[in-house]
């Protein structure tokens, strides 16, 4: 099949959110010619490229001078790619037009939904739309927690979100979603074509490479600009880690991700807790820890942070919202610890820590049963081969 992949960022390199499209491509490009369009920012270095080569017939980009920046700033963007202003996506849409023009293809995926605007209203092939995550959802928790004034600012956010998912759900002959949960909250009771693809694990590279660890040790990763992991971080340090210390007084707490906001860095400051930054490798922290705790209290789709402390064997005690996401569509709940309040999240951390490590590990043999790429992969590919008969 001749096939059109569409994203709002280039999928590499593989610490962006966007490393599911890289594997799908790479699995994908054993049967079929794969042409990449993505949006990158003004700092893309176009040296990624060449990681997407290999796997792909063309690769094509269109610079967006206005991606990033605040929460405002990204609302005004998607408004303006309603009203079809954005440069950026005015000009992607001309490409697609062109290619569509020139060539036939079998299908279209789509990811990001900016990047809807680019062919809305266009005679398409047959069109597989990755929501990845319920966006909406996300935005909606994040106003539990925002202040009146930024609470205004991400309901407006939250309903011209909505408006853009539903115009993809409708416009799409198959929905993808990474988690069940998200799945479900998006279709509600639609019969559109829906399937659960979830993201997957490189369980080579997350491997331990050693056995021994701090049994004291917590850990939370991510990136710390972002506004459910900053959220986690600071009610972490701030609410169940002292919580944590009264207990077990040596414990101490390491939160790893690139670019910690101010309020991150200040809440690090004390004892106990270190505030890294960005590292070149995440596996030699993770590998210290004992415990990995994930409060996040607003978000969606898949905890990708999640998996990756579970293929390392790591006890995760997390929050119902950061747990739900890894359940399976068949119900199959990952083996992790639940906690809602600071006081449940500083008692399952403490039991977590007084506890010996098992020497079989649940949480690494549950990923690898169902967080796999290939297996992800193949799925898409039963989808295509499906929708292009039809």
């Amino acid at each position: 099949m001749n096939i059109l992949y569409l994203t709002a960022n280039f999928p590499y390199p593989l610490t962006s959110g966007y490393l599911r499209h890289y594997f799908l491509i790479r699995e994908l490009a054993q049967q079929h010619e794969i042409t990449l369009l993505s949006l990158v920012g003004a700092t893309f270095d176009a040296a990624n490229i060449e990681a997407l080569t290999p796997y792909t017939k063309r690769i094509m980009t269109v610079t967006s001078q206005t991606r990033g920046g605040s929460r405002r700033r990204k609302a005004i963007n998607r408004l303006r790619s309603v009203v079809s202003q954005d440069s950026a996506i005015v000009q992607m849409r001309g490409i697609v037009e062109q290619l569509l023009r020139s060539e036939r293809y079998d299908a279209i995926i789509l990811s990001g939904k900016q990047t809807y605007f680019a062919v809305r209203g266009l005679p398409l092939p047959p069109l597989v739309a990755d929501m990845c995550d319920a966006t909406s959802m996300k935005i909606r928790g994040h106003m539990r927690y925002a202040s009146p004034v930024k609470r205004l600012l991400l309901w407006w956010d939250w309903q011209q979100m909505r408006g853009i998912e539903t115009k993809i759900i409708r416009s799409a002959q198959h929905l993808l979603f990474a988690s069940a949960r998200d799945c479900d909250v998006m279709m509600g009771g639609l019969a559109q074509p829906a399937a659960v693809i979830p993201n997957g694990v490189d369980l080579d590279y997350w491997k331990r490479s050693t056995s021994s660890r701090d049994a004291h040790t917590i850990i939370f990763t991510g990136a710390m600009n972002y506004a459910p992991n900053s959220d986690a971080a600071l009610y972490l340090m701030r609410d169940i880690f002292p919580r944590v210390q009264q207990v077990v007084p040596d414990a101490k707490l390491l939160i790893v991700g690139h670019s910690p906001t101010p309020e991150v860095l200040q809440a690090g400051q004390r004892p106990g807790i270190q505030v890294t930054g960005f590292v070149d490798d995440m596996r030699p922290y993770l590998e210290q820890a004992r415990v990995f705790a994930a409060p996040l209290r607003f978000g969606a789709g898949i905890q990708n942070k999640l998996l990756e402390a579970m293929a390392l064997e790591l006890a995760v005690v997390a929050s119902p919202l950061a747990g739900e996401g890894l359940r399976t569509r068949s119900g199959e709940s990952p083996p992790l610890t639940t906690a809602d309040s600071a006081d449940e999240f500083a008692r399952a951390i403490v039991h977590e820590l007084c506890t010996p490590a098992s020497v079989a590990s649940s949480e690494r043999e549950y990923v690898q049963r169902h967080f796999s790429w290939p297996r992800g992969a193949a799925q898409l590919n039963e989808i295509l081969l499906q929708i292009a008969k039809s």
